[in-house]
């Protein structure tokens, strides 16, 4: 039986291409891992004292003018 139509597919061959495709998974995800490890930290640098914002609160009064 010829297998040339992926509906018409036997069993085996159904089972060949889920195989293949998650071995190919598996290369790709360990090629992506290994190419992120080298890779150098090119991320923003933080120079400098570390500067905490802080909230002023400002009470709004009504002064009187003689």
């Amino acid at each position: 039986m010829e297998n040339h139509s992926l509906i018409k597919a036997s069993r085996r061959t159904h089972g060949k291409i889920v195989l293949l495709a998650v071995a190919v998974s598996m290369i790709f995800v360990a090629a992506v891992s290994a190419f992120s490890v080298t890779k150098p930290d090119t991320g923003a640098r933080a120079h400098g004292p570390i500067v905490k914002a802080k909230t002023t609160l400002s009470v709004a009064g009504r002064e009187t003018i003689p």
